[in-house]
């Protein structure tokens, strides 16, 4: 799978991303299974983090997508991550519009937002080095009353 588009925009926010005033150290929200369609992406993410540093496989795999949770590494066995910041959702292009989110099944929404994280990972595999991780999540929906779930991720 390509992550070229995501990539980019994912160094493009660490670069921007100082001047908005991110605030430090977000608190996860472990455990939550469900969300609501007004829950937003960024309280999406940090639900799903803190479901993953709890080690709960079950709440992580409710706040994805059918075909991301099949392939989901960190759910089964996540590495510690700590000083999360999550920024805001960015609107990405869906539905197969030009330059549209990746070429994941994400195209196959509606509506699809990028979620820029930065935090400090240790004990992920050896793709991934333990230090400072520029990192982000591409949530989508289909409309306004259903709720975000997680459909890619990749680090910057």
């Amino acid at each position: 799978m390509k992550r070229t588009p995501l990539l980019i925009a994912v160094a493009l926010i660490t670069v921007v991303l100082p001047a908005c005033g991110a605030s430090p150290g977000d608190t996860l929200a472990p455990g939550a299974a469900t969300v609501e369609a007004s829950t937003s992406p960024e309280d999406v993410v940090r639900t799903y983090l803190g479901a993953l540093q709890e080690g709960d496989e079950a709440a992580a795999a409710a706040l994805t997508t059918q075909p991301y949770s099949g392939r989901d590494a960190w759910a089964a066995d996540p590495p510690t991550i700590e000083d999360v910041e999550v920024s805001g959702a960015i609107t990405q292009a869906a539905a197969g519009a030009h330059g549209a989110v990746g070429e994941s099944h994400a195209q196959e929404h509606a509506q699809a937002v990028l979620v820029p994280v930065t935090f400090e990972l240790r004990g992920a595999d050896t793709s991934m080095p333990d230090g400072p991780t520029a990192w982000g999540y591409i949530l989508v929906r289909d409309g306004g009353t259903e709720a975000w779930r997680i459909a890619d991720a990749g680090s910057a």
